[in-house]
């Protein structure tokens, strides 16, 4: 029998859950084999929690994807060491935090596929199989989207790794594409539905979100190939109406409101529990405000950069999610003065706002345990607008952004007139709006890194390149100038992964690295 090599210690621990009437012994002595795990329906939930926990991890989202992804994507300043490399987009192959994600990722990859394996070859009758497997597939196809979107062609592994097949060459995009469309397709096809299953956890329709994201992605790098953007809409059609947007803007980000109508898949770190809860709000936060309760430690190394937030505030002044997304001007601090941020300070690392979107009352001093939306209906409704503009021009695409605009627009205290309604427009200029639309409504959700690259290189250097570098503000001291290199349309390779992986070489890198 092939050893697999599937993190037991991971799935295992989650039994502690176990009450003493469960089948299995909750000693942390007994070891559970795999025939165990996956002979009751407990088990197989404990195995997904697992799963879950795995995508959470810090070396994913609890942590490594904000202190690279965010510097990286161009739009965002972090004056953290670690993070100094990717903030001046020359990410090293060894930067710590890429040297971690991309293992964590294929341990997420890895559970889901002994999830897989095993239930697809089960002789036991268990009722909720079909869902986990739904999960297993859904996770997984969300893993490699991220992957082959941040590094291109990567390591296809479809089963538990075993001793035998630890070295595995990097795949063609085109085979890791079809790969994650058909584990998406399959999770549409046997997810439940809304109200079958735990909140919090993706219905059918959270996958066919999914593969409207991946056609567009593919239609991007396709030179607008009309067949997946045709794709794109008709997976996207399948869930306008199966959920809604919250009433205002701000409600999104409240910690009373997390798995809300609006939310399409959202990582449970209250409800269902992490390995570690995450360190989104250190990142964020600055220290000594009063965002925090007294004698707490945050860092707030992660801010917008200048002209991120002189783009939307220039666009739409009046705009409520302004004050929703960012801090700026200054704050009060946990002693009562008053500390100045950009736009009234333009050096230093107050020299930029502060993103407002993951403050928590809560906070104990180490981490949150506030949940993370990965994917939002007003992602699909901005999706939806962007697809049927490429396909029709922007006639039937108006209706879409509008809904989100018109959110926008309303607060408690009523309805304002920003930002106003797309309307008017040619395609050419509904496609540039449209792009910049998504990053005043999705800044610092995980999105921007993708939408700045999508669309090519040129798209990239004028987006992001050329504003950053000739920012009136530009402080020399403070602020990197951006390299213009195409390298920066993929992250490299880490330099762990080409030690390890016989059947990766130096020769494989990404090119630029």
């Amino acid at each position: 029998m092939k050893k697999y090599i599937i993190a037991f210690a991971a799935l295992t621990a989650l039994f502690s859950s176990f009450s003493c009437e469960d089948a299995l012994d909750e000693s942390p002595e007994t070891f559970f084999s795999e025939e165990q795990i996956y002979s009751t329906e407990q088990g197989v939930e404990s195995v997904i929690n697992g799963l879950y926990q795995s995508m959470a991890d810090p070396g994913y989202h609890g942590s490594s994807m904000h202190g690279l992804i965010m510097p990286i994507s161009g739009k965002f300043f972090s004056n953290q060491g670690a993070s100094e490399d990717a903030t001046s987009l020359n990410c090293s192959p060894v930067n710590t935090w890429i040297t971690r994600l991309w293992p964590q990722m294929y341990t997420t990859v890895n559970i889901a596929n002994g999830i897989i394996l095993n239930l697809e070859n089960t002789d036991v009758a268990l009722e909720n199989r079909e869902t986990a497997l739904a999960q297993a597939y859904f996770i997984r196809a969300v893993t490699y989207f991220d992957l082959v979107r941040w590094f291109g062609e990567v390591p296809l592994r479809l089963e538990p790794s075993t001793n035998e097949t630890l070295h595995v060459a990097r795949a063609p995009k085109s085979e890791v594409y079809a790969q994650i469309i058909s584990d998406f397709e399959k999770a549409a096809a046997t997810l439940p539905d809304f109200g079958e299953y735990l909140e919090g956890r993706p219905v059918k329709y959270a996958a066919n979100a999914y593969l409207a994201k991946v056609y567009m992605q593919m239609a991007g790098e396709d030179n607008g190939n009309p067949a997946f953007w045709q794709n794109a809409k008709n997976e996207a059609l399948k869930v306008i109406g199966r959920y809604s947007l919250n009433a205002t803007y701000a409600e999104i980000f409240d910690l009373s409101n997390e798995n809300s109508e609006e939310s399409i898949f959202e990582l449970q770190y209250g409800q269902n529990g992490a390995l570690r809860n995450s360190d989104v709000i250190r990142f964020y936060t600055p220290r000594n405000s009063v965002f925090t309760p007294d004698n707490t430690v945050t860092f707030g190394r992660i801010r917008p950069n200048k002209e991120t937030f002189d783009q939307h505030v220039n666009q739409y002044p009046e705009d409520p999610r302004i004050e929703g997304t960012f801090v700026f001007g200054s704050y009060e601090q946990n002693n009562g003065s008053e500390r100045t941020i950009y736009p009234e300070r333009t050096s230093g690392n107050d020299g930029y706002a502060v993103i407002r979107k993951y403050f928590d009352p809560n906070f104990n001093g180490t981490t949150t345990n506030r949940n993370f939306i990965k994917f939002r209906y007003a992602d699909l409704l901005l999706m939806l607008a962007e697809i049927e503009n490429e396909l029709n021009g922007p006639a039937n695409a108006y209706q879409y952004v509008n809904e989100v605009l018109a959110r926008a627009r309303t607060t408690e205290e009523g309805e304002v007139t920003e930002p106003q309604d797309f309307a008017g427009m040619d395609q050419d200029e509904f496609r540039t709006r449209i792009l910049r639309e998504r990053q005043y409504e999705l800044l610092a959700e995980g999105h921007i890194w993708f939408d700045t690259r999508r669309r090519g290189y040129q798209y990239f250097l004028d987006e992001v390149v050329t504003p950053h570098n000739t920012h009136p503000t530009f402080d020399e001291n403070t602020d990197f100038v951006y390299p213009v290199s195409v390298k920066n349309m993929l992250l490299p390779i880490p330099s762990n992964e080409i030690s390890g992986n016989q059947a990766i070489t130096p020769a494989d890198q990404n090119p630029g690295y």
